[in-house]
């Protein structure tokens, strides 16, 4: 819009091309509004600029005149564009005086110029580009109060045609082939009959409009005689003499001719397209057929490997499973007593111990007594004890040493022997570890150190050694190796022996055996649960399987069913197509039969339109000279006073029953 600061730009044009340049300008600078009015819109290259506004989201409406020349560009197309495309009927030629164009509620393009070809060629034309924010603002009220008439019941809204119907079934649904082709040779014959006796002189009349405004200064009161001066010229040109009546007849008999090749050429491309559609669908009928069979197939396939594979395995497993819980239940007694494992086992306990007894009472001996018992004996001037690991005589010379010798070596001896069968005291394992290592890790080795060092200090004494006993020498001094590995290995083979000898006990302990059991079948039922699950799973998936083949097999009887109609239901539209032609041949002749007459007798029916386009022609000259002589406001004014004029004249005749019976209104 024009602000008070904006400044007023406004041009009269004069020249076609320059006019045709300007709306082609304004429209290509179009921001995000165009208002078009316009009569007679036939320029394919304003059309074309419209629909490219339209693809690019511009909000376009468009009021034209719902005649026969308005017809000749598809405005359907714009109209599945978004475009709001409205034709005027029968009051149209009152909208004919408005032609005019506002764009992005700045600018108007207002005048005699119709967006027609023949005015940009042709016709001397005139309008007045403006941006004078009131002129705006008056032409699009305007334009809103010519869509308000419109929504009348006389008026029509443009809407997209439903798209053609495809499949032989449809097909036969839709008869209006026939229909079509009568409507259209009645058109025609109505546009042929308004043409050869409805021809007039366009611009004689358009500028008998223009003398009659300028003689009366534009005096919309005195238009009514003027209309009835260009009605009754109508009715004078209506009236068909001889020479008439034999063209029209000739064209009507060419038409006849000419409309029923069309309609029968129409009917046999629809049949062809039909079988087409036919063929097709049978096509793909069968390979449906095909797809739905192999993938049934298939599935049926995996079922029978589930079935017959993976279940018959798991319930084989399962079987076996039960079969060995119920022999573990049935069998079960104490296990038999095993004297061949007994005998030997029980033997070399008691000679391990045996050994490590002595062993260890030598041990004990010569770390205790034997240094003293040597020194005493060379003082007495007797020979020494010999320092021996295994001195049969330990313990005897022990024993003598009275209470306190039996206790030190009961004490020396059950302390390794503990440490080898700690296990007999504890079920934990790694006190069982720990307790071995300090058995043979510990003490085994400070036995071995203390045994060489009193046999080392024993030969000291007696001369056989000249250099005192030190730490070190223990790791160079046989008796300390020797002493270590006899007692490591004979507490390892103890803690082996004594284990075993426990193991022969503890099967045949009742208790631990029926534990054992009752866990060997509490496997097994756990097992057997596991397969049952696997089975479970592998049904629900045959299940699964099963359900997705019924919907197959449902379908293929559908698609079976489809495809034994689709002969039947192309015979059916062949023979529907063929009594439409019949009948509509019938109807084309006797239709040319009635206009014949009509011409013959004088009764020819003329549209109203043909009226209509004679007043607007008419109007165009009388709004010329008031676009010529007042300013674009007053221009505007008395325009619109001449097509109320117009409208109460034309109301008038019709509801007087003064218009021609020829006239179809």
């Amino acid at each position: 819009m024009l602000t008070e600061n904006a400044q007023l730009d406004q041009q009269v044009l004069h020249n076609n091309k320059e006019i045709f340049s300007r709306i082609v300008e304004e429209l290509e600078g179009a921001e995000f509004e165009i208002l078009i009015a316009t009569a007679w819109f036939t320029d394919d290259e304003l059309f074309d600029i419209i629909k490219r506004k339209a693809i690019q989201n511009i909000n376009i409406s468009l009021i034209i005149a719902d005649n026969q020349e308005n017809l000749k560009l598809d405005f359907d197309e714009l109209a599945l564009l978004g475009v709001s495309v409205t034709r005027i009927k029968n009051v149209g030629y009152g909208m004919m005086n408005q032609k005019f164009c506002v764009i992005d509620k700045r600018v108007a393009l207002h005048g005699s110029y119709n967006w027609s070809v023949n005015a940009r060629k042709n016709n001397h034309e005139s309008i007045i580009v403006t941006n004078h924010a009131e002129t705006v603002a008056n032409l699009i009220t305007n334009f809103n109060d010519i869509n308000q008439k419109a929504s009348m019941p006389r008026a029509e809204t443009v809407v997209p045609s439903p798209p053609e119907l495809s499949t032989v079934e449809l097909k036969i649904e839709n008869h209006s082939a026939k229909e079509h082709a009568i409507l259209e040779f009645t058109k025609v014959l109505d546009s042929m009959i308004a043409a050869e006796i409805g021809n007039f002189d366009r611009k004689m009349l358009r500028g008998q409009g223009y003398e009659r405004s300028r003689f009366n200064n534009g005096d919309h009161q005195v238009l009514t005689k003027s209309l009835d001066t260009v009605y009754s010229v109508f009715i004078n040109d209506i009236d068909v003499v001889d020479d008439k009546k034999r063209r029209l007849i000739t064209k009507i008999d060419e038409q006849e001719v000419k409309s029923i090749n069309t309609f029968e050429e129409n009917l046999n491309l629809q049949l062809q397209t039909a079988e087409a559609a036919s063929e097709n669908e049978t096509l793909n009928a069968k390979n449906t057929l095909i797809s739905l069979r192999s993938e049934s197939e298939k599935n049926k396939q995996e079922i029978q490997g589930l079935k017959t594979d993976k279940i018959t395995f798991h319930e084989k497993e399962v079987a076996g499973i039960k079969e060995r819980i119920r022999d573990a239940q049935r069998n079960f007694i104490a296990p038999k007593f095993k004297w061949y494992e007994f005998i030997p086992v029980v033997f070399a306990n008691i000679s391990l111990v045996t050994y490590l007894f002595i062993f260890y009472s030598s041990a004990c001996y010569i770390l205790l007594f034997a240094v003293e018992d040597s020194k005493a004996a060379k003082a007495a001037g007797l020979d020494s004890i010999p320092m021996e690991i295994f001195n049969p005589k330990a313990l005897s010379l022990t024993f003598s040493k009275g209470v306190a010798g039996v206790i030190f070596i009961l004490l020396f001896v059950s302390i390794p022997i503990f440490c080898a069968l700690i296990k007999l005291f504890t079920k934990k394992q790694w006190i069982a570890v720990l307790m071995f290592i300090v058995g043979i890790g510990f003490i085994d080795v400070a036995i071995a150190y203390k045994v060489s060092a009193a046999i080392y200090e024993t030969k000291f004494d007696g001369g056989y050694e000249n250099e005192k006993w030190q730490m070190t020498m223990a790791f160079g001094d046989p008796n300390f190796y020797l002493v270590f590995l006899l007692g490591a290995s004979g507490l390892i083979m103890l803690k082996f022996a004594f284990e075993k000898l426990i193991s022969i006990f503890e099967e045949r302990n009742p208790d631990i055996a029926t534990l054992k059991n009752s866990l060997l079948i509490k496997q097994m039922d756990e097992d057997v649960k596991l397969q049952e699950e696997k089975i479970l799973l592998i049904k629900a998936n045959v299940y699964s399987i099963e359900a997705i083949n019924i919907g197959l097999d449902a379908q293929y009887k559908i698609t079976e069913a489809r495809l034994e109609a689709i002969p039947n239901k192309l015979n059916l539209l062949r023979e529907i197509k063929k009594t439409d032609l019949i009948t509509g041949k019938q109807h084309i002749r006797d239709i040319s039969t009635i206009y014949k007459s009509h011409v013959e007798n004088d009764h020819l029916p003329i549209s109203i339109d043909s009226l209509n386009d004679r007043i607007n022609i008419f109007l165009e000259g009388w709004n010329d000279y008031l676009h010529e002589e007042y300013a674009v406001l007053k221009a505007i004014e008395k325009s619109r006073e001449a097509f109320d004029t117009a409208v109460r004249w034309q109301n008038e005749k019709i509801s007087s029953t003064q218009i021609d019976k020829r006239i179809k209104i």
